[in-house]
């Protein structure tokens, strides 16, 4: 890949990319005055509990509206990889192929992959790029809304702060180069996409959370701390000779327990959880398995790319 390969890539989505990075550089920037002016002394006064928090200062202009864009600007962090990813990802191939200038620049050129590999790698890591910038503002962002929390040791924000973002960018970048690669025409490559992404993020949901169950800690029902900062898996019950079942699996074994049951039974709600403590681990087993799955839709794409027949 060459230097001028990449700004040639970058002219050819000048739109997208304006976007895309637009959009980074501004929340970064928006989240970057809001965390100054909440850490400037004039509202650090703001935030203590006496009178001097009732003063003109600090019921009028931005001070007020601090929490509130801070809460905003870290619940729309989930947006930005699916937005990124698609609008990023799926012109890389589509359009070209759509308009006609892949099939002249196959003609001259001597290597497909070559041609792919210009195009793409630069998208894909503006794209990283972004997300991570995205990520890390949505931690200093979320540690500013939760300062008593450590957010090393804390689920809170799960999927929406750090390294996951920026992972999950790729992924939707790639599941859209993917698929314009194969269909090349936009509009069908941004549904189709779209709707891939959302059935991937159901499955990989439902199989880590089936993971993590066979791993998780058990506690008491009635003791259970319902934190933020543990991974709430389920709720179960729990007989007097160790066996955890599901409520529906209880029900279907013991249906007389359906109508209650009393403490001489024995019976026990019991919470599943992930503690906090592990919160890094399950963040880079999640990623690697993500990027894993980014990795084979660059690939698919790179094939099609390859054995394409000209049209």
């Amino acid at each position: 890949m060459t230097l001028r390969g990449a700004f040639l890539s970058f002219r050819i989505q000048k739109f997208e990319t304006t976007i895309v990075v637009g959009a980074a550089i501004l929340s970064v920037a928006v989240s970057t005055l809001v965390i100054w002016l909440y850490s400037s002394p004039s509202f650090a006064r703001c935030l203590v509990d006496d009178q001097s928090s009732f003063n003109s200062a600090c019921q009028t202009g931005i001070f007020p509206w601090l929490s509130k864009i801070a809460r905003l600007s870290a619940g729309l962090v989930p947006i930005f990889p699916v937005v990124a990813g698609l609008l990023a990802g799926g012109p890389i191939v589509a359009r070209e192929l759509e308009t006609g200038t892949a099939r002249l620049a196959w003609s001259l050129g001597p290597s497909r992959l070559r041609w792919f590999v210009q195009r793409a790698a630069p998208v894909l890591l503006m794209v990283a790029l972004a997300g991570l910038a995205i990520g890390l503002t949505a931690e200093a962002l979320n540690h500013l809304i939760q300062p008593s929390v450590d957010l090393d040791q804390s689920f809170v924000a799960f999927r929406a702060r750090g390294l996951l973002v920026a992972v999950q960018a790729i992924l939707v970048a790639s599941i859209a180069l993917a698929f314009g690669s194969l269909l090349g025409r936009s509009i069908p490559t941004l549904v189709l996409s779209l709707i891939l992404v959302g059935g991937i993020a159901v499955a990989v949901d439902k199989v880590e959370r089936d993971l993590l169950t066979s791993e998780a800690e058990i506690s008491n029902g009635n003791g259970y701390s319902y934190t933020d900062s543990n991974l709430y898996l389920d709720s179960r019950l729990r007989f007097p000779d160790g066996t955890v079942l599901t409520w529906q699996a209880a029900y279907d074994l013991h249906p007389e327990i359906q109508n209650g049951w009393d403490e001489s039974s024995g019976i026990t709600d019991v919470a599943l959880f992930i503690p906090g403590s592990r919160y890094h681990e399950i963040e880079r087993r999640e990623a690697l398995v993500l990027l894993v799955l980014a990795a084979a839709f660059v690939a698919l794409a790179a094939v099609t790319v390859v054995r394409r027949r000209p049209r």
